[in-house]
């Protein structure tokens, strides 16, 4: 099949198909293969897989090609859903506490942070961040949003960042599922220059998660969040 060009091209970005064992529990994931021991320990952290205080002592992730294996001692018993990603049998959600409160002036001047280059070459990659009143924590791209944010929060539970005086920022729309990756990490708000689901506002009420979503400037007024 020939491909044309119809105007000026960007770089493609990239997508793989990688096999994840976790304790023997195996599943598929698409994603960008950058970061991907990031990406996994993000994952076990946003899923309430194993929690944050444990997970960089004790995963163990071995990357083969397009094979990961995750030996994670003392995590509570684990399904398969039928979407075909693990999650942890009977879970209980609790309500997500600030160490910090942040201003919407500090999270319209941290949009800067989803301007990337890796999106301005492909605009094919979702962006997520994680900031506190430093500024930057980590940043991460990938082609899928909940991708993106297990990366990010990956890279901070590698270098010990405390997440509860943080925030994620996001390229993409603010879904319940990504929403519910913040309460798990223990990460109180969640801002956006997309928009927000009323899923996503419903959970917040349920948790305490403060949001802000400038696309529809609506904003959920958790303990994280100043007047």
């Amino acid at each position: 099949m020939e491909i044309k060009k119809i105007g000026e091209t960007l770089e493609l970005a990239t997508e793989r198909h990688l096999k994840v064992s976790i304790n023997g529990m195996v599943f598929n994931i698409a994603c960008t293969p950058i970061n991907v021991e990031e990406l996994i320990i993000g994952f076990i952290v946003t899923e309430g897989i194993g929690k944050y205080e444990d997970v960089n002592k004790s995963v163990n992730v071995h990357i083969s090609d397009d094979l990961i294996e995750v030996d994670l001692p003392n995590v509570s018993e684990l399904t398969l859903t039928s979407s075909g990603s693990i999650s942890v049998s009977n879970e209980k959600v609790g309500r997500v506490k600030a160490g910090e409160k942040f201003r919407i002036e500090e999270l319209q001047t941290s949009l800067q942070y989803l301007e990337t280059e890796e999106y301005k070459r492909t605009r094919g990659y979702h962006i997520a961040a994680v900031v506190s009143k430093k500024g930057l924590e980590a940043r991460a791209y990938d082609i899928g949003r909940h991708n993106a944010v297990d990366k990010a929060v990956g890279m901070c539970v590698k270098k010990g960042i405390a997440l509860n005086k943080t925030f994620l920022l996001l390229s993409g729309r603010i879904s319940k599922g990504i929403a519910m990756k913040c309460v798990r990490a223990g990460i109180p708000l969640i801002v956006s220059k997309a928009a927000i689901l009323d899923s996503a506002i419903e959970l917040c009420k349920q948790t305490g998660l403060s949001a802000v979503s400038f696309a529809t400037n609506i904003a959920v007024m958790g303990d994280a969040l100043e007047v």
